[in-house]
């Protein structure tokens, strides 16, 4: 990430000084902009696997192991199913305003399915089933917390000068390059606990 620094000149000559800082200062803010836009990609990116494991988890058939536990299995596929009914276009809208460097709120664009899962959890009783429903949902909510809280500034109001600004700028980078990771190692985590739960259900 390349920021934006005062360049001063020496004393024996301000105005040539003057003239220079604005430049650098554009620069800087060129930089600054194309890095968080790469950042947000690689966000949307790395958050894409987890929905991808989010929608195979919607896939639960009815099971055939007694009434139980096909009812539960099919509570747990509506809630689902339903929470997760729009993850796919959000994601595709996040992608875009990412790619234009719009702040995009990755908290929200997960809660729905937090509640769904939540809802499931409440009405599923039979022990096969809610065993790992539960992982998954304590996986997810682990997911849901890293990404709470988390706002990319908005590059065309910085001030590449402004050294508090820029120091804000660069913690949210920091943030975001470890919610990319956590993302990523979520993905892997949830299509375990996935899996578990579809076998269960016979998907």
């Amino acid at each position: 990430m390349a920021f934006g620094r005062r360049v001063w000149g020496h004393a024996a000559s301000p105005p040539r000084a003057e003239t220079r800082r604005p430049r650098r200062a554009m620069t800087g803010a060129r930089h600054t902009e194309t890095g968080e836009t790469d950042m947000n990609k690689t966000i949307v990116t790395r958050l894409s696997g987890a929905a991808a494991v989010i929608v195979l988890a919607t896939t639960l058939s009815a099971c055939a192991g007694g009434q139980s536990v096909a009812e539960a299995c099919k509570i747990a596929q509506d809630e689902l199913a339903t929470a997760s009914s729009t993850i796919s276009s959000d994601l595709s809208s996040s992608m875009s305003k990412a790619a234009t460097g719009e702040n995009v709120d990755f908290g929200a664009l997960f809660q729905p399915v937090m509640d769904g899962l939540t809802a499931a959890q409440s009405k599923v009783t039979n022990a096969d089933v809610k065993a790992p429903l539960t992982a998954f949902t304590d996986e997810f909510s682990s997911f849901i917390q890293t990404l709470e809280g988390f706002e990319m500034p908005d590059v065309s109001k910085i001030d590449p000068t402004d050294a508090a600004a820029m120091e804000k700028l660069q913690a949210a980078q920091e943030k975001a390059q470890e919610i990319s990771t956590k993302s990523q190692e979520a993905s892997t985590k949830l299509g375990e606990q996935a899996k578990k739960l579809q076998s269960v259900c016979g998907a």
